[in-house]
């Protein structure tokens, strides 16, 4: 059980870790997407935030 636990704290540290630097090295960008720059209606379309989280 003690492995297990010490697994699993590495484990959520590890992600942590890896997302901070994944943040650093490619960063969050400001810029509009294609789906408001281009909105054409069928092949650009902005997507209900709802909606964003089943991709």
């Amino acid at each position: 059980m003690v492995t297990f636990l010490i697994g699993i704290i590495i484990l959520v540290g590890g992600g942590y870790l890896y997302g901070s630097y994944c943040e650093k090295v490619f960063g969050p960008d400001d810029r509009e997407t294609p789906a408001i720059t281009k909105a054409d209606g069928v092949d650009f379309v902005v997507m209900k935030k709802w909606k964003n989280s089943l991709i």
